[in-house]
């Protein structure tokens, strides 16, 4: 990974998680958002809020849930599909 990249995140990190409180899956969302440059819609951030993940009670970890919501916005973006079987 690009290291200019890597400071990006780390400063990232730092600024939603440490000094605004966002848990782990709105950092996810926002830091992917920005690097991929896909503009995320309020009602978007507004359904990551109580995606609190692990913390301790064996849930999914936010970081996944961030990752797995930036998926599917990242592809409805690019106009991909949605398959059912």
């Amino acid at each position: 990974m690009d290291e200019d990249i890597k400071t990006k995140i780390r400063a990232d990190v730092h600024r939603y998680y440490y000094e605004r409180d966002l848990n782990c899956a709105r950092t996810t969302l926002y830091i992917l958002s920005d690097i991929f440059g896909i503009t995320l819609a309020e009602q978007t951030k507004a359904s990551a809020v109580g995606l609190h993940g692990a913390g301790g009670y064996r849930a999914q970890c936010g970081l996944l849930e961030g990752a797995l919501m930036f998926i599917g916005i990242y592809f409805s973006e690019k106009g991909t599909a949605e398959r059912l079987t």
